[in-house]
């Protein structure tokens, strides 16, 4: 017998080879199944993202349409009010001038020794005339307390709106309801001429007292878009160096009512006012010779004080 030879081995189990490579093989489909699933997911999600971003994007170019509508809005009331504010800036500049003017022939007066009765009713006027410029710089400043609050607060609605899109349009609606501007009549372009008539009844303008035939005061109604139309009175009052006022009479036919107070005028006359700017002219034709000095013209409607000028003769 052949010692050398090796006891017998077992053989290898085939069996359970073929077990651990079924186990792979399932392992490897599980993991390519879920992989597949995972790219169905992932691709479902980029699909509904996109539409979801172009749904996103249009929404915000309605809402910057709309917040550029109330910014050009912002700005047209912005620039209504820059007007009224430079139209009360030229009023303050006109009553400035006519009290300069007074007060320097006052002070002409008090040079040359002139009667001390006429310089005291000429002072009297300047003391008038300086009690209305300050009542006048009261109301302007009141307006334009009101104009800058509702300015305030209407940036701020403009700001309360951007954040609530889904409530645009009525917030829009009440933001309009709000605008609001000053209702009140004012005057530009105030001008009273001496006129001398010559033949054919030809103006010639003149500042000689007693060459002048005629005063013609002459105005422009501003445009007021929410002033109330139609025809209106109006009142001017021509007062002469010693602050008389020139009229036809002394009854009650020759003067008008404005708040509590009953004034005389020089001549009355009407206008259709349209809301747009309107021409007016008057005239006042000589009763009795005019005196040498300065003449104050104040005009008026029957709620509103218009404005005020002036002119001299010598």
């Amino acid at each position: 017998m052949d010692t050398s030879k090796k006891p017998n081995q077992p053989l290898p189990d085939k069996s359970n080879a073929n077990d651990t490579k079924s186990r792979n093989d399932n392992v490897y489909k599980g993991t390519i199944l879920v992989l597949v699933i995972i790219i169905g997911v992932l691709t479902f999600m980029l699909i509904t993202g996109r539409q979801a971003l172009q749904e996103v994007s249009t929404e915000k170019t309605i809402v910057d349409e709309l917040n550029l509508e109330l910014k050009d809005e912002l700005d047209n009331v912005l620039s209504e009010y820059n007007m009224v504010k430079l139209e009360y800036d030229s009023v303050l500049t006109q009553q400035d001038s006519i009290i300069q003017e007074n007060a320097r022939e006052i002070e002409r007066l008090i040079a040359q020794q002139g009667d001390y009765r006429r310089i005291r009713r000429q002072l009297n006027l300047l003391r008038e005339i300086t009690q209305n410029y300050v009542h006048e710089i009261d109301s302007l400043y009141t307006e334009n307390r009101v104009l800058k609050a509702e300015n305030v607060e209407m940036k701020e609605e403009i700001q309360r709106v951007t954040r609530q899109t889904s409530q645009l349009a009525e917030t829009k609606e009440e933001l309009e309801g709000k605008v609001e501007v000053a209702s009140a009549l004012r005057a530009f372009q105030i001008n009273a001429t001496p006129i001398r008539l010559r033949g054919r009844d030809r103006e010639v303008e003149t500042d000689r007292a007693r060459r002048t035939d005629r005063v013609k005061v002459c105005f422009t109604v501003a445009e007021n878009p929410v002033a109330i139309p139609g025809n209106k009175n109006a009142y001017v009052r021509i007062a002469d160096p010693e602050g008389s006022i020139l009229r036809m009479g002394e009854d009650d036919r020759y003067s008008f009512t404005i708040g509590e107070d009953t004034l005389q005028f020089s001549m009355r006359g009407q206008f259709n006012y349209i809301n747009q700017n309107t021409e007016v002219c008057l005239y006042w034709d000589k009763q009795e010779d005019f005196e040498e000095g300065m003449y104050l013209v104040s005009i008026f409607t029957d709620e509103f004080r218009l404005g005020e000028t002036q002119f001299s003769l010598r």
